[in-house]
C-alpha cells in the first residue's frame, strides 16, 4: 500500500511518516511538499497512492486546487484512492466545502492521532 502525504510542513511529514511506519511494515510512505509537487510527480513517475493525506493551505497549489487536478489523473492508477483532508483548519466553511467533493473520504483536524491512522489503514 502506498500512503502519500501532501503537506508543506516538513516536521509534520516526518512525524506522520514515522507514525505510519510504526503501524505497518507493508506501507510505503511518499512525501510531497505541495499539490503541484504531487501532481507533477504523479504525471512524471506514474505515482499512485492508496491513501492521501492532503493539507489545504500550501504554496504553489493548495489542497482544493490539487483535488481539481487529481480528478483528471484518478483513472490512471486503476484503483480507488482515499483522500483525507488533513489540516489545522477548524473552519466550518472548509468542512462544508469538503463535503461537496465526492473524492474526499474524510476531514481530519491536526494533530492526527495514531488511533485515527489505524482506522484509516484498516
Amino acid at each position: 500500500m502506498e500512503f502519500c502525504i501532501i503537506d508543506d510542513d516538513k516536521i509534520y511529514q516526518f512525524l506522520m511518516k514515522k507514525t505510519i511506519e510504526s503501524i505497518s511494515n507493508d506501507v510505503e510512505v511518499k512525501l510531497f511538499h505541495d499539490g503541484l509537487d504531487a501532481i507533477s510527480r504523479f504525471k512524471k513517475d506514474g505515482v499512485c497512492c492508496s491513501i492521501i493525506l492532503l493539507d489545504l493551505n500550501m504554496p504553489n497549489m493548495d489542497g482544493w486546487q490539487f483535488i481539481q487536478e487529481y480528478k483528471k489523473l484518478e483513472k490512471t492508477c486503476g484503483e480507488k484512492h482515499k483522500i483525507y483532508i488533513a489540516t489545522s483548519s477548524i473552519s466550518s466553511l472548509d468542512k462544508e466545502k469538503a463535503k461537496q467533493f465526492k473524492e474526499i473520504d474524510g476531514y481530519l483536524t491536526k494533530p492526527i492521532t495514531k488511533n485515527k491512522l489505524l482506522e484509516i489503514l484498516v
